[in-house]
């Protein structure tokens, strides 16, 4: 058991629970499946791969801890990012819990391209470079509390990635999902880089430390070494798997729920015609009987004693408008 990774799982999750309950007693509905992802797929995933024989063979062989980079940077970010905590966060302490959570607007050029996704995979990667490609490991190895600080790193700088990439919260900006799925697939690409790079040397990867090891079993430095840049490769492109898979089926839904919300705006379209097409009939009529009505007689449309004079001399609509007779030659 790591202890200081204990103490920070605790934390984190603790601060999950304690938001969750929060926004519950605000009135804040919140999912069942994103604390799971959290508690669960996030933090659990956390301390097996921290806590486990990885851990305990890290500062021994190389490859343990080869494995143990690539998986904080991008199995145990998935779990913490489908847990949702900034939404959970903002839903503690929105003003109006019953209402939608709104997204924070960006701000600035930095923010934006901090949010990309491709930024973190970048980030991600030049970091992971910089620990197998410098004195850094063998300093890590070498000082507890590097090690420990190098792992939060890389799981900081993995969320950094999935969290813009799969979308699951309005971030300062969001990327169309054609765009995203590219993205995860160049960093399935980027994300042999260091593997290779492992592979690539021409030198054992801190040996000031473990040719002072002493260890009389497993494999030879080398051979740890041929073996962590190989588990690089393989579980950075299949732990990018279930990411893909993911955005995928959020594409999916987002479709479908656009669709849905397009037939529904064509309907309320159609309806608002329909209603005009009626009301212009209904208009169109009424103006047909103030018309005729405007070509009948007063004494037809207004009734009176004058109107039922009229009407029992006999007095017509074409005796109302006729011209009156001309006079006759004997001046009648």
């Amino acid at each position: 058991m790591d202890l200081p990774t204990l103490v920070t799982v605790l934390i984190v999750g603790g601060l999950y629970v304690a938001g969750l309950r929060r926004a519950r007693s605000r009135g804040v509905r919140w999912s069942t499946s994103s604390t799971t992802w959290f508690l669960l797929a996030g933090c659990g995933s956390w301390l097996l791969v921290t806590c486990s024989f990885l851990g305990t063979y890290s500062r021994v062989l190389f490859w343990p801890l080869a494995v143990q980079d690539v998986l904080l940077m991008t199995l145990v970010p998935i779990g913490l990012t489908l847990g949702r905590p900034v939404a959970l966060f903002r839903a503690a302490r929105s003003a109006d819990p019953a209402g939608p959570v709104a997204a924070q607007p960006a701000r600035g050029a930095v923010v934006r391209i901090a949010s990309f996704p491709l930024t973190g995979s970048v980030v991600a990667v030049c970091l992971l470079l910089a620990v197998y490609t410098t004195r850094w490991d063998q300093a890590r190895l070498e000082h507890p509390w590097l090690l420990d600080t190098t792992r939060v790193a890389l799981l900081v700088a993995g969320c950094a990635f999935l969290w813009p990439l799969l979308g699951v919260d309005d971030g300062p900006t969001r990327t169309s999902y054609p765009v995203r799925a590219i993205i995860a697939f160049l960093d399935g690409l980027l994300d042999a880089l260091p593997g290779l790079a492992v592979l690539g040397t021409g030198h054992v990867i801190a040996a000031g430390y473990y040719n002072h090891a002493h260890r009389s079993w497993g494999p030879s430095v080398e051979k740890a070494q041929q073996i962590g840049g190989t588990a690089m490769i393989a579980l950075s492109e299949l732990v990018g798997l279930p990411a893909l898979l993911v955005l995928l089926v959020a594409w999916v839904r987002s479709d479908a729920m656009q669709a849905r919300e397009l037939d529904a705006a064509l309907d309320a379209v159609t309806a608002a015609e329909h209603a005009a097409v009626g009301a212009r009939s209904d208009d169109a009529q009424a103006g047909r009987d103030e018309r005729e009505l405007a070509q009948r007689p007063w004494w037809e449309i207004d009734a009176g004693p004058l109107a039922d004079r009229a009407q029992r001399h006999g007095w017509t609509h074409e005796t109302a408008t006729s011209p009156p007779p001309e006079p006759d030659a004997s001046g009648g």
